[in-house]
């Protein structure tokens, strides 16, 4: 009599394999999640904070640039070709200060956001790894023997105290 074996069986450990792994996916994705996304809130918050000083430095030129016309305004006749000159710095003045300004505030933005995206990508990096790390030493202490449900909540709790030393 020839017994065959069918294409796929039941297997307990398999099942408690995937839960396993289940668990500690979410675990990690809690954990990590969070500290990645306060980073990069504090990131984005560090951006804006850029923006805003572009923008009450704009507001400055401006300000020195209607203050320099209302003392133009008052001058007399005799001065009005001084006057004119003076008006055309201010205003070159102001627009070199405000373009300065606005291409500051660009390039810091451009260098926030490549830094952001970086970093984004190297914690990207580093939880695929970690969650790869622990998922293939659990799924290995998981293969070493028969579990039991007091195996299990043990092969877990060693597996997050590795997890917390490594940190």
């Amino acid at each position: 009599m020839k017994v065959t074996q069918g294409l796929f069986e039941f297997n307990w450990n398999f099942l408690f394999a995937i839960i396993t792994f289940l668990v500690l996916f979410g675990i990690l994705y809690h954990f990590f999640f969070k500290k990645v996304h306060d980073y990069m809130e504090a990131r984005t918050q560090s951006v804006q904070d850029t923006l805003d000083n572009a923008a009450k430095k704009s507001r400055r030129a401006d300000k020195k640039l209607r203050k320099y016309e209302k003392q133009i305004a008052g001058v007399e006749e005799e001065g009005r070709q001084i006057i004119q000159d003076a008006r055309k710095e201010a205003r070159a003045q102001a627009d070199r200060i405000v373009d300065e300004a606005n291409e500051q505030a660009h390039q810091a933005i451009m260098r926030s956001q490549q830094e952001i995206e970086r970093q984004q990508q190297a914690a990207k990096r580093a939880l695929r790894r970690e969650v790869g790390d622990l998922a293939v030493e659990a799924a290995g202490k998981i293969m070493e023997k028969e579990i039991s449900p007091e195996d299990h909540k043990e092969i877990i709790n060693k597996v997050l105290e590795d997890a917390d030393k490594k940190k």
